[in-house]
């Protein structure tokens, strides 16, 4: 168990870490809910805003049809999920989470265009759905402990998420739901290998100049320092790992009798690349 000051500032780096990775969702939430606010004061229809399969002009839904809301309990759905799966996925795959929620929220769009029915597609509900997907089918591609845990409390909060891949409600757009849980799929196969670099570890190798003379300090338990001097000397340039011999002698201290041990060593030859 390691402690000390170095630990605790890594806890608190990854504690800033964890809570700034649901301030985009957050962000993403505030936006929605003042466009929302704004059509309700107005009285504006933002509806045509959604998507629209089929229809050159329908595309623009691929982006503004997740801001736009058709009431409170609409809204309300969606809000806690995007919070909670954006955070999950930025601070769990930092490295390609914002990748991953711009790829299904483009693609979960895109994919309702092509399977919606003829009417106006609006909502967050397939962002929501792409990215619980994305957590889902990760933690099957990888196998990874830390993706399943995540992996199995999605289905445990969200127990009913394949209800909406089916039609029940003529107003809900299963559509839309089952375009997000497609994309989802396809963020996890085009973001869910891992890729290993096993870094192999390369042979020491030492260039030792002649009559090279390093100082080093000897520590034991106690408060007793000694100072050693280490001289190498090679005469001739040898062959790699030809043996040479080094001294160690301790410096001069007041009253000791100097000592002088030698020990034989081989070096590597440096290759020049």
């Amino acid at each position: 168990m390691k402690t000390g000051p170095g630990v605790l500032e890594s806890t608190q780096q990854e504690s800033s870490r964890f809570a700034y990775s649901f301030l985009p969702g957050l962000l993403f939430i505030v936006l929605i809910w003042l466009i929302h606010l704004l059509s309700y004061l107005t009285g504006a229809d933002l509806g045509f805003l959604g998507v629209y399969p089929r229809h050159f002009l329908g595309l623009v839904g691929v982006f503004f049809s997740p801001l736009i809301h058709a009431d409170l309990k609409h809204l309300l759905s969606n809000t806690f999920p995007l919070v909670l799966l954006s955070g999950f996925i930025l601070f769990i795959h930092r490295r390609e989470g914002a990748k991953v929620i711009g790829l299904v929220y483009i693609l979960s769009g895109l994919f309702t265009w092509f399977i919606g029915r003829q009417a106006y597609h609006i909502g967050a509900s397939g962002v929501v759905y792409g990215m619980a997907g994305y957590l889902l089918f990760r933690g099957v591609i990888t196998r990874d402990r830390g993706a399943m845990a995540v992996a199995f409390a999605v289905l445990f909060l969200y127990s009913g998420l394949f209800y909406g891949l089916f039609p029940k409600e003529e107003r809900v757009s299963w559509e839309g739901h089952l375009a997000g849980m497609v994309a989802g799929l396809l963020a996890a196969l085009i973001y869910g290998k891992k890729t290993f670099s096993k870094s192999i570890p390369k042979e020491a190798t030492i260039a030792i100049q002649p009559d090279v003379t390093q100082r080093h300090v000897s520590n034991t338990f106690v408060p007793y320092y000694m100072h050693y001097t280490i001289n190498y000397s090679m005469h001739q340039p040898g062959k790699a790992g030809e043996p040479f011999i080094y001294s160690l002698k301790p410096d001069n201290q007041p009253n000791q009798i100097p000592t002088l041990l030698q020990h034989p060593a081989s070096v590597k030859e440096q290759k020049t690349p």
